[in-house]
């Protein structure tokens, strides 16, 4: 009868990330001087590109500058415009409330009284504040 080892071998994935490095015969280092490749010529890189796709990219790229140049230009005169309107409001703001309190000035108690005391009439006192009306 066997005895088995409670230290059991399992079944080992293989590690899927693992990236295999082909051997082209190179030591390992690229663009030493011992390499038979040079170091610029790598396949990894920009991918190629047609001149054409770079000049109609360039040419919408160029547009949407001009837009958007012409957008900030347009939101400066706006913001100008709105800050004259401002100005204005403060001071039609101001003249209004100058007016404001000259008039209530001229309707408040104080002036009622000055007036009244021109034309001859007498502050009864808060004695003479009661009316009573016989019939």
């Amino acid at each position: 009868m066997m005895v088995q080892s409670p230290l059991k071998k399992h079944d080992i994935r293989p590690n899927l990330r693992k990236v295999d490095i082909p051997n082209n015969g190179t030591s390992g280092r690229k663009g030493k001087k011992g390499s038979t490749k040079p170091a610029g010529n790598n396949k990894i890189g920009l991918p190629k590109v047609k001149p054409w796709k770079v000049i109609v990219g360039s040419l919408v790229v160029g547009i949407l500058g001009l837009a958007y140049l012409t957008h900030v230009f347009a939101t400066q005169r706006l913001l100008e415009e709105v800050q004259s309107l401002e100005a204005e409001y403060n001071k039609t703001r101001a003249q209004y409330d100058e007016l404001k309190l000259r008039y209530d000035r001229m309707i408040g108690p104080a002036e009622i009284y000055r007036k009244a005391e021109e034309q001859g009439f007498v502050n009864g006192g808060p004695v003479d504040e009661v009316i009573i009306i016989k019939e």
